[in-house]
């Protein structure tokens, strides 16, 4: 397996913020920010959080009420 040298990630990272930037001027705030997709996440991740410390509290409850 070859590493890659350091030409050639420069050169990707360049053309990834040239693609980038022209992206931004291009289009507006909301195609490049997917607020949407970012929020529904967020939410998704704090019931799964919710419902983790609903069990975790619920096992605890129960190990500890077992003394």
């Amino acid at each position: 397996m070859q590493t890659p040298t350091y030409a050639d990630i420069h050169n990707r990272y360049t053309e990834l913020t040239t693609r980038t930037a022209r992206q931004n001027n291009a289009d507006g705030f909301l195609e490049t920010h997917h607020v949407l997709d970012i929020a529904r996440s967020l939410f998704l991740s704090s019931l799964l959080w919710m419902a983790l410390a609903i069990i975790v509290y619920t096992v605890y409850s129960m190990v500890a009420g077992a003394r």
